[in-house]
C-alpha cells in the first residue's frame, strides 16, 4: 500500500510540471514584395514607365548604377500597394539595354529587372541630293523622322549654310543657303546628320559660277597704268617688290621675322603669290613685300586668298614715300585687313594723327565675306583727292572723306603711296587670343595687283 502511494504521488508530480510549462514563442513574421510585371520594358524612344509593388514591411530601392535610367519615384517601398517609376533615355545604341532595380529589407533581398528595346532613328529628306544655282539662293527640302537629328559642324562648307541644324522629330523643312559662286566648277558636299550612333547624309552640291570678269569692278574712266599678275618665275618678284628685313617685335609686338627675298617666304606658283609664313627653327619666318613703284590718287585691287588660323594677320595696305614725319602723322591706307581668330572678316582702315588706333579714333570698318580664307576675293581702293574709299567684291567697305581743311593732321593723302602686301604672325592684333602654331605653314595667295588711273 505504501508503494502505491509512492507511485501516485510521483505521478501527480510529473503532471503538475507538465502543465506549467511555458509556450514556444511564435517566429517574427517576414516581409514580402511582389511586382505586378517583371521584368519592366522601358519604351525604346524613353520616358517614364511605372510598376505596381505590393509589399510587407519597408524596403529601400536602389540602381545598379547605369546612366541610361534612373529612378523618378522615392527610393522607399512602404507596406501595401504603392508605383515604382523609372525614367530611361532613348535607345539610340547599337543594342538592346538590361538593368536591375535591388530590393532590401532588413536581410532579404529582391530584383525587378528593367529592359529597354533597341530604338531605330529614322530621317527621310524628299531629295537625296539638294542643288543649288551658281549665282546663289536657296533649295528646302522636306524631313521626316521619328528622332533628333543634329548635322555635322564640320561638314558645313563656306559656300552654303542650313536652318535648322537640329532636325526636331516629325516632319519638317530643311533650308540650304547658297552664296555666290565664283568657280567655274560644280561644287559638292556630303553633309552629315547624327542620332546618336546612327547616321544619314544628304548631298550639298551647286552649279558652277561665272568668275570675276577682269576689270569688273574698276570704276569708269580708270586707266591700267601698272600690274603684276605673277605669271613669272620666283626671280622676276624683285623687279616690282623690294623686301623687308625685319627682327621679331619690330612693329605691333608680331612673333615673325621678314627676311628678304628668301623662296620659303614668297615664291609664284599657278600664276600666283605665294606668301608663307613657317616655322624655322625656333622662329617663324615671312614676308613683306613693298612695290618699288608709288602712286598719288589711283584705284588699286588684288585678289587675295587669305590664310586660316588662329594667329595669321594678312594684310594688303599702302605707306607714303615721305615718313619724314613719322607715323601716324604721315598717314596710311589699309586696304584690307584679316586676322585669323575671327575667320573671314576682313577690315579696312585708314590712319593719321588725327584717326589713328593709339587713339582709337582711327575711320574703320569690317564685313565678313563668306569663302575669304577658301578662294580669291577681290580687295580694292579708290583713292582721290576728294574721299578714300575701299571695296570688297565691288561693294563699298569703308568711305572717308577729305575735310578739305588743308590740314595733314586729317588729311595727309595727297602724296605717293607704295603697295605693301605681308603676311604676319601674332601681335597686338593678329594674337590678341594667342596663336595656333599647329596652323603653321599658312599662305596668304595673290592672284593679281592692279593699279589704274584717271
Amino acid at each position: 500500500m505504501k508503494k502505491m502511494f509512492s507511485l501516485l504521488s510521483a505521478l501527480l508530480v510529473l503532471l503538475s510540471c507538465h502543465g506549467t510549462q511555458p509556450e514556444p514563442a511564435p517566429e517574427p513574421a517576414k516581409t514580402s514584395i511582389q511586382f505586378a510585371v517583371t521584368p519592366l520594358t522601358l519604351d525604346p524612344l524613353g520616358g517614364e514607365a511605372s510598376v505596381k509593388v505590393t509589399a510587407s514591411g519597408t524596403w529601400t530601392v536602389t540602381t545598379d548604377g547605369q546612366d541610361w535610367y534612373a529612378l523618378s519615384s522615392a527610393s522607399q517601398v512602404y507596406s501595401g500597394e504603392s508605383l515604382i517609376k523609372v525614367t530611361a533615355q532613348p535607345n539610340n545604341t547599337s543594342s538592346a539595354r538590361q538593368a536591375t532595380l535591388g530590393f532590401q529589407s532588413g536581410d532579404q533581398k529582391a530584383t525587378l529587372a528593367l529592359s529597354q528595346g533597341l530604338f531605330v532613328p529614322e530621317l527621310t529628306f524628299s531629295a537625296s541630293e539638294v542643288v543649288g544655282e551658281g549665282e546663289g539662293g536657296e533649295v528646302s527640302v522636306t524631313t521626316t523622322t521619328n528622332a533628333v537629328w543634329t548635322v555635322v559642324e564640320e561638314d558645313i562648307d563656306y559656300w552654303f549654310s542650313l536652318s535648322p541644324k537640329a532636325i526636331a522629330k516629325g516632319n519638317g523643312e530643311l533650308k540650304v543657303k547658297f552664296a555666290r559662286s565664283y568657280v567655274d566648277e560644280k561644287r559638292t558636299k556630303q553633309v552629315r546628320f547624327r542620332s546618336g550612333d546612327h547616321e544619314k547624309v544628304l548631298v550639298v552640291s551647286q552649279k558652277e559660277g561665272e568668275p570675276v570678269p577682269e576689270g569688273a569692278y574698276v570704276p569708269e574712266g580708270y586707266t591700267l597704268v601698272w600690274q603684276d599678275d605673277f605669271s613669272e618665275t620666283s626671280d622676276h618678284i624683285v623687279d616690282n617688290w623690294r623686301f623687308e628685313d625685319w627682327a621679331p617685335g619690330r612693329v605691333n609686338h608680331e612673333l615673325q621675322r621678314y627676311v628678304p627675298n628668301d623662296r620659303r617666304t614668297a615664291f609664284t606658283s599657278n600664276g600666283a603669290l605665294n606668301i608663307v609664313a613657317r616655322k624655322d627653327g625656333g622662329q617663324v619666318i615671312s614676308a613683306r613685300m613693298n612695290s618699288r613703284e608709288s602712286w598719288k590718287y589711283a584705284y588699286v585691287e588684288a585678289a587675295i586668298w587669305l590664310p586660316k588660323g588662329k594667329g595669321t594677320w594678312p594684310a594688303f595696305w599702302m605707306m607714303p614715300d615721305d615718313f619724314s614725319k613719322g607715323w601716324p602723322d604721315c598717314g596710311e591706307i589699309d586696304i584690307m585687313e584679316e586676322v585669323g581668330v575671327v575667320p573671314n572678316e576682313t577690315s579696312s582702315s585708314i590712319h593719321c594723327f588725327s584717326y589713328n588706333h593709339v587713339k582709337g579714333t582711327q575711320k574703320t570698318a569690317a564685313r565678313v565675306t563668306a569663302g575669304a580664307e577658301n578662294e580669291f576675293h577681290v580687295y580694292a581702293l579708290e583713292w582721290t583727292e576728294d574721299y578714300i574709299k575701299t571695296y570688297v567684291d565691288g561693294k563699298l567697305l569703308l568711305e572717308f572723306k577729305n575735310d578739305k581743311a588743308g590740314n595733314d593732321n586729317t588729311w595727309p593723302f595727297n602724296k605717293k603711296f607704295y603697295i605693301i602686301l605681308n603676311l604676319a604672325w601674332g601681335g597686338d592684333w593678329g594674337g590678341m587670343q594667342g596663336v595656333d602654331e599647329t596652323a603653321l605653314p599658312c599662305t596668304m595667295k595673290v592672284d593679281y595687283v592692279r593699279v589704274y588711273k584717271k
